[in-house]
């Protein structure tokens, strides 16, 4: 009795061919169309890439600054302390001094001296100023460094694509500094910094987010209100488009003082 009530109200309705391939198919292809499209429109929310040499475009003064710190030993990474080194300027808790040195990096040769070292075999130009400076006392190199650091903050300013301070003791630091600022606008410091045989991965010790830690970061990141205290992780690069608002509840906890304020 049942099967032939169903039978009956089956046969209400008209049988046609369908098939769900083509259904599938085609609007997989709609979807796909209409991504392609809103790219095209929109693009991708991803904001241009800091690198070595777009900052010393940019930056010409402040990337010799950067520099000339690396060699006076006064560089975020220059004095950061355990993993880096054992300096004492940025460690932040006492597990990093247990941990110990696993990552060394000794600034002022892996940053400066040994990619110049690089550069003076197409460039012999180099090589006077790097044996004055290498066959100097260390105290003498720092009074150098310290010497051009100031005359850059206080008086530094371009001239014809050069770096120009008030005459002083600087002794070769003005030459090595113009030929790092050359350096890194040709867009091969990276490539010096990263240049390590016993080391498979792109990271490593000259890695050239570590050279540009400091200034050219924080002034990146504070616009974009990227910085630790403007809450900067749930922040997006690119205006218009949601950050990372899971990072919420760390990001809050960073912002009591007796966190962000520890040592």
């Amino acid at each position: 009795m049942a099967t032939r009530m169903d039978d009956e109200m089956v046969h209400d309705y008209r049988y046609v061919p369908e098939d769900f391939m083509k259904h599938l198919m085609s609007t997989l292809g709609i979807i796909i169309v209409l991504v392609l499209v809103l790219a095209g429109l929109f693009g991708v929310p991803e904001k241009q890439p800091l690198t070595i040499k777009s900052y010393a475009t940019q930056n010409p003064v402040a990337f010799e600054a950067m520099a000339t710190r690396d060699l006076n030993g006064q560089g975020r990474i220059a004095n950061y302390g355990p993993p880096y080194n054992n300096g004492t300027g940025n460690v932040e808790s006492g597990l990093q001094k247990l941990s110990g040195i696993w990552h060394p990096i000794n600034a002022e040769q892996d940053f400066i001296l040994h990619p110049l070292s690089m550069a003076a075999t197409i460039n012999p130009q180099i090589s006077p100023a790097l044996r004055a400076f290498e066959s100097a006392s260390r105290a003498q190199q720092i009074l150098w460094a310290n010497n051009y650091e100031a005359a850059l903050l206080a008086h530094g300013q371009v001239v014809n694509g050069k770096v120009v301070v008030p005459p002083g003791n600087y002794g070769p630091v003005p030459a090595l500094m113009n030929a790092t600022l050359q350096l890194g606008k040709s867009g091969l410091m990276s490539g010096a910094l990263i240049r390590n045989p016993n080391v498979v991965t792109r990271f490593n010790n000259q890695n050239y987010l570590l050279f540009l830690q400091g200034d050219p970061l924080h002034q990146a990141a504070a616009p974009l209100q990227l910085k630790g205290e403007q809450w900067g992780i749930i922040h997006s690069a690119v205006p218009g488009y949601p950050g990372a608002w899971w990072m919420t509840i760390p990001t809050w906890i960073y912002q009591w003082p007796w966190v962000a304020n520890s040592s």
